[in-house]
């Protein structure tokens, strides 16, 4: 079998999350936010004293590229496993800049973080009590292997894996899609997110799985069941329409 060609390009992943702020382990009058409570049945999750990401909050919106470059000096900096993105997290139609950290193995880490970005001129929101779904966007860079067409798998966390769907979702239809996908499959667990892949082509909308099971027949289960529910809500739609 011929090696898998690997894809390095950005795009976005769109999901949401109730999210809180965390009162310690973090600069003084700064906001950072975690999730705190999985929203709508998407994320199948275990408990752990591990951080699953959090996002530092941002009193500007700066320059991807200048986010882009502190994040590599950061990383090389501390030789860390730790790693960073930018996004921008929605609530009640405030958009939030944010610096999302994935990554770490405990919470001493946040200000260490903190401090690398503010001595190079980054400024973070003030803190403040907040506990609210929000939608957050983070612009991801991809490395990445195509299993099969349409089906990718990610490099650098292999339990993720993207699926092309052949038009674009709103967060309600995928909220809908994985609760009817979930209940037709004996094994539930996972967590579903929507995407956007840039290619040379153009842009390909993905929905994100995250799934312990890292076979490819389970990508396969699941992507199928996706596309056959897209199928019939397409063709209903179609049929009302008409």
């Amino acid at each position: 079998m011929e090696p898998k060609q690997v894809i390095e390009t950005t795009g976005t992943i769109t999901k949401v999350e109730n999210l809180a702020q965390i009162d310690y382990h973090t600069l003084d009058d700064t906001l950072v936010l975690e999730s705190k409570k999985q929203l709508s049945g998407l994320v199948t999750r275990t408990n752990s004293d591990k951080p699953e990401a959090v996002y530092l909050v941002l009193l500007y919106r700066y320059f991807p590229e200048k986010i882009s470059r502190l994040a590599k000096a950061l990383k090389e900096k501390y030789n860390a496993e730790w790693w960073s993105a930018s996004g921008e997290i929605i609530i009640k139609n405030k958009v939030y800049p944010i610096i999302r950290i994935k990554g770490l193995s405990k919470y001493d880490y946040i200000p260490v973080i903190q401090d690398f970005y503010k001595s190079n001129d980054i400024k973070f929101a003030p803190y403040r009590i907040l506990w609210a779904p929000g939608r957050i966007i983070v612009h991801k860079h991809f490395r990445i292997i195509e299993l099969i067409d349409g089906i990718y798998r990610d490099l650098y966390e292999p339990e993720r894996f993207y699926f092309v769907v052949p038009e674009q979702l709103t967060w309600n239809m995928l909220v809908y899609f994985t609760r009817h996908v979930k209940s037709n499959l004996e094994n539930p667990a996972f967590d579903a997110a929507l995407g956007v892949i840039n290619r040379f082509s153009g842009p390909e909308d993905v929905i994100r799985i995250f799934d312990r099971d890292k076979t490819l027949e389970r990508a396969l289960l699941i992507r199928n069941q996706y596309l056959k529910i897209l199928k019939r809500e397409s063709l209903l739609i179609r049929q009302r329409g008409s």
